[in-house]
């Protein structure tokens, strides 16, 4: 009787062993591959993000281009007036040196003239 209990009981207990440890290396696999699927499905979720992010980035770098390269214009434009500007003021600033000189020498001439006309009415 030993013999058959120990006999029944040992394969039994060896097949409900294999069994169990078949259920776990399943449940394993099982986990295992669900996973892999989550592992790939982040992937791809990354890649989704980088090629959106990516997109982001290159239509701001096209439009700070155009906002560089419109405000560069606008700097030149500026630049260009600021300079014509400069050239009318330092024109006029030499015609009104030159006048300055002008009034200056007609002003000694008039003094000139007051002394002389003074002189002549001292001595009359």
């Amino acid at each position: 009787m030993m013999m058959s209990g120990n006999g029944d009981g040992g394969p039994t207990g060896l097949k409900g062993k294999l069994a169990s440890l078949e259920d776990f290396i399943s449940m394993q696999n099982e986990e295992l591959a669900a996973q892999r699927q989550e592992i790939e499905s982040l992937r791809n979720d990354k890649a989704g993000v980088e090629e959106h992010y990516q997109g982001q980035l290159q239509e701001l770098k096209r439009t700070m281009v155009g906002d560089v390269q419109r405000l560069q214009d606008e700097v030149k434009r500026h630049f260009i007036q600021q300079k014509a500007e400069n050239q009318r003021l330092q024109q006029q600033i030499t015609q009104l040196k030159g006048e300055k000189t002008s009034l200056q020498q007609q002003l000694l001439g008039l003094q000139r003239r007051l002394q002389e006309v003074e002189e002549q009415v001292g001595c009359d």
